[in-house]
């Protein structure tokens, strides 16, 4: 693929747009030191150490994606590109596309909520990289594709990001009451080895654009412990983030009844991102895990915040009253449990999830990109940068 004019001229206005906003917004100094201990990749911008929200707008990559097959499981994955072709799909989320074949009918047209997204589907990755690698396991009753709006951030930003669906606990089977659980932590490392071979192989959409050896992990929520995990079990595994979620000492159960069990404490740099309002992940249980880690390690709280401000969720049909409403007009109730667990973080006691993003993007973003090795200095994350998402309140704790 040739670069035109076209790609030239926004990635100068965005860069130009991104070292605005840094040079506007500036702390007196960022913790952190020159060797991050990681490999090194080719990074299309280079931005000051000290900007406070660099990452809160996208990045200079149009972000693609592409779906991969592990052993019948479905692997979804962003990429960063460098044009939107002509006649290239924007991918519009449609509730019926959880749906098996024989259930699709029973969401009717006017029911069925259309959530476009900034990915677009198959286009060519760009011709930079190879990029490091993101893996994301989402969270109880979920499904990949319910975190658009990080994901596809993550791949505007330099990285390929691979999210296993766990099906076993996705949306289906929760309504179900199904009780199956995968090995986690292997489909997470199996999609980290898929992602490689992916990029080995000629002619592949992803070839030569994954490094596996530089990897980074994230889950949400029920996904936490398979994040963790893989990030204690994989030496390829540098950093990872825990959203929403932890474990108590001894081992207990979350809202949703899932159990919460000990895990190793990965000798990695790790984020914990949390809402200061969410009642599935009580926030002095997140704040225990916090504590048990070792450092380097921050913890970024969106105080008004419930569990479903990290994900798509509260936006997705919204206009039509939201998922649990469009379930009942269907005839689908889904157990008390589960409609507690869609109503936090959306219902209208909590702030509204859409103004937890720039703060989750940024600190998400910034601690990915410099402990994979992207930016050679930490960037927005030192002490203080919190002030600059004011008027939303976030406490971010810097324990290095």
């Amino acid at each position: 693929m040739t670069r035109g004019r076209t790609t030239t001229c926004r990635r100068a206005r965005i860069a130009f747009a991104s070292l605005t906003v840094a040079f506007a917004l500036v702390v007196a100094a960022c913790g952190g030191s020159d060797d991050n201990g990681s490999g090194s990749t080719t990074s299309p911008t280079t931005l000051d150490s000290t900007a406070a929200t660099a990452y809160v707008e996208a990045g200079p990559y149009t972000a693609g994606t592409t779906t991969l097959d592990l052993d019948g499981r479905t692997i979804e994955v962003w990429y960063p590109a460098d044009d939107i072709p002509p006649g290239a799909e924007q991918v519009v989320f449609e509730i019926r596309d959880l749906l098996p074949e024989n259930l699709k009918s029973v969401v009717p047209d006017d029911l069925n909520p259309r959530y476009p997204t900034d990915a677009y589907r198959d286009i060519p990755a760009s011709t930079d990289g190879p990029f490091p690698l993101v893996l994301f396991a989402h969270g109880f009753a979920a499904y990949p594709t319910e975190y658009q709006y990080l994901l596809t951030h993550l791949a505007s930003w330099g990285m390929v990001v691979a999210a296993p669906d766990f099906e076993e606990r996705g949306l289906l089977a929760a309504l179900s009451g199904s009780t199956e659980r995968a090995d986690e932590t292997a489909v997470m490392l199996a999609t980290r080895e898929l992602l490689q071979a992916e990029s080995d192989e000629s002619g592949s959409l992803l070839s030569g654009k994954v490094d596996a050896s530089n990897t980074g992990t994230i889950g949400h929520s029920a996904g936490v412990s398979s994040a963790v995990d893989a990030a204690a079990t994989e030496q390829a595994v540098k950093t990872f983030v825990a959203m929403s979620g932890g474990r108590a000492p001894g081992g207990s159960t979350d809202a949703t009844g899932t159990t919460i069990a000990d895990l190793p404490i990965p000798a990695k740099p790790g984020m914990v991102v949390t809402g200061g309002k969410d009642e599935v992940a009580d926030i002095d249980r997140v704040r225990a895990f916090f504590d048990a880690l070792e450092t380097p390690k921050r913890l970024v709280v969106v105080d008004e915040a419930g569990h479903n401000a990290f994900n798509d969720l509260c936006l997705i049909g919204r206009d039509q009253g939201g998922l649990l409403q469009i379930a009942s007009q269907v005839g689908i109730n889904p157990p008390e449990q589960l409609a507690q667990l869609f109503l936090d973080g959306c219902a209208a006691e909590f702030l509204v999830a859409e103004d937890a993003w720039p703060a989750t993007r940024h600190f998400v973003t910034a601690q990915l990109r410099y402990y994979l090795g992207v930016d050679a200095e930490p960037v927005g994350l030192g002490s203080g940068t919190e002030a600059y998402f004011a008027p939303i309140g976030v406490t971010f704790v810097v324990d290095e």
